[in-house]
């Protein structure tokens, strides 16, 4: 594989469509486990052409922006359905006999919209370390530092959304998605595939995204949705841990699924009351390891079923940890479950099931917590289902479904990864870089300064992303001091980048054979500018060319 560079001035040029991107980039994906005859598959399609969704969303929102591509499948009449991806690698319409199941996006008027990057079903990561300076974290801060930094514009929250950004009411962005660097239509396998940098979703942060999201949504057929999910973490620094995880964060729009219910290990279905903790959360070992969404409780009723699995390999990796070995989920995992803005159907909601069902919040949550850590230069998986269909046989499939959701560690062999060629037009020059997030690897990236129109490789997303020094200085003693020493206030809304493409992974050292060039030496400071804290001189390999 070859990726044709035009070395001038912007000296990286696009050649293929997205959906046509390199596919070793996006093989990364363990094998799936469920498969079925042909027979029982029904059809799918795929389009990358947009057309307005039948779908009601908060009437400011425009869904062109953020459409990707539409699965279609078409099987029978209750398990049939229309999924909508987003540019961010969200899924943020899926429609099927119950009509549209996804929240409407809705926000009260005058303050931040949400447009598809909260109430979608995604990945979201969040490093608690460093996840806002408030509680225990702000004890020993003089008062007037944490004035300070609570006046800043500047957000201290630490969460990455596979999606997108909030957008203040007064910005001058509409709309922010995590940035596509890879993606991929697959009919023959019935896939659509992705891979996004994952964004801090507060417009302005002091915080740096260090996690790719490789998304894969697969129609198994027969209703079944398979989503997987690989995250990798490039942090340069070593205490960016991120261990609170949502696998997935979504839910259901109540006034196409009014009923929400919980399996117990047994198979009973339970209601949210009396079951889940004063937190909404329980272990998923106390639950049948899948919930129901219905649009009633009779047995043909329309419904939609996530499937989130029993913790299948705790007790392997709670011994790998005890044993020194590498591992990556350290304790029990939650599941949590609530109906956001609950107090207002009360009084100001009352008439919810009458009302236009994009004129309130129209949100059952649920929320998948497994107790998996992803560290610097680690990568992790997570599988899980979505089910379209008649309650009664949806409860039977996810019922089987439970021991196919799967999660781990991944690690990636150099002698088996895939490298691609990277080279100027004329072919005089060429260096070959890794395909896949091999251990000792750091991403590169395409970029383009949509003022200059210059391009650049870097392992630096925020090149070109407007800065502010801040001064959030802690006391010395502080246990946050060193990572708030230099604070910088990042500005999604004003910066100036095209994220283009992933160029592949180059080496931090000097592997021990082959034959290595640092990437200075083969780019001059237009194309590659001066090595820094963020933007790395990495090792590429020479091409034989």
């Amino acid at each position: 594989m070859t990726t044709q560079l035009r070395w001038t001035v912007p000296f990286l040029t696009l050649l293929i469509h997205p959906f046509a991107s390199a596919q070793s980039f996006l093989d990364v994906f363990p094998n799936p486990t469920v498969q079925l005859a042909d027979g029982q598959r029904g059809d799918t399609t795929f389009t990358s052409k947009f057309t307005p969704s039948e779908s009601l969303w908060d009437e400011r929102l425009d869904e062109r922006p953020v459409f990707l591509a539409e699965m279609v499948h078409r099987q029978d009449e209750d398990n049939s359905f229309k999924l909508r991806v987003g540019q961010g690698g969200q899924i943020y319409s899926l429609r099927g006999p119950f009509g549209e199941s996804v929240p409407p996006s809705w926000r009260a008027a005058g303050g931040k919209v949400s447009p598809w990057n909260d109430e979608v079903w995604q990945f979201v990561a969040v490093c608690t370390k460093y996840n806002g300076i408030d509680g225990r974290t702000a004890r020993g801060v003089p008062s007037e530092t944490l004035e300070r930094i609570r006046q800043s514009p500047y957000a201290t929250s630490f969460f990455i959304h596979n999606s997108g950004a909030y957008i203040p009411g007064d910005s001058a962005v509409k709309s922010l998605y995590c940035p596509l660097l890879a993606s991929e239509m697959d009919a023959q396998n019935r896939t659509i595939r992705m891979l996004n940098w994952g964004l801090v979703p507060q417009i302005k942060t002091v915080h740096r995204s260090p996690l790719l999201y490789y998304t894969q949504i697969r129609d198994v057929g027969n209703g079944v949705i398979e989503l997987t999910w690989v995250v990798h973490n490039f942090s340069t620094r070593d205490d960016i841990v991120f261990d609170h995880l949502n696998a997935p964060w979504g839910g259901t729009r109540i006034s196409s699924l009014p009923l929400r219910y919980v399996s117990s290990p047994e198979g009973k279905l339970l209601q949210r009351e009396g079951f889940l903790s004063e937190h909404g959360t329980v272990d998923v070992r106390d639950t049948g390891g899948w919930n129901i969404s219905c649009a009633s409780d009779d047995d043909d009723s329309p419904s939609l079923a996530l499937v989130y699995g029993r913790d299948k390999h705790l007790e392997a990796e709670l011994a790998r940890k005890a044993a020194g070995q590498p591992y990556c989920q350290f304790k029990h995992s939650l599941y949590r479950d609530w109906r956001a803005s609950e107090p207002l159907y009360k009084n100001v909601w009352k008439d919810w099931a009458t009302r236009p069902e994009n004129s309130f919040r129209n949100y059952d949550v649920c929320e998948i917590i497994p107790k998996i850590q992803i560290v610097p230069g680690s990568t992790i998986w997570f599988r899980s289902y979505l089910v379209v269909g008649k309650r009664a046989k949806v409860i039977e499939q996810a019922t089987r479904l439970v021991d196919d959701v799967d999660y781990g560690l991944l690690t990636f062999d150099p002698a088996d990864s895939p490298m691609t060629t990277v080279e100027n037009s004329d072919g005089k020059k060429a260096f070959q870089v890794l395909t896949q997030p091999v251990s000792g690897t750091m991403p590169l990236m395409r970029i383009r300064n949509t003022k200059t129109n210059q391009e650049i490789i870097t392992t630096d997303p925020y090149y070109f992303v407007d800065k502010e020094k801040l001064d959030f200085t802690l006391p010395a003693n502080h246990p946050h001091h060193d990572y708030y020493r230099d604070t910088t206030g990042y500005s999604m809304d004003k910066n100036n980048s095209e994220w283009l493409s992933l160029v592949g992974y180059a080496y931090v050292d000097k592997p021990t054979t082959g034959t290595w060039q640092k990437l200075s030496t083969l780019l001059d400071s237009s194309e590659f500018p001066n090595a820094d804290t963020h933007h790395l001189d990495l090792w590429v390999k020479t091409s034989n060319r």
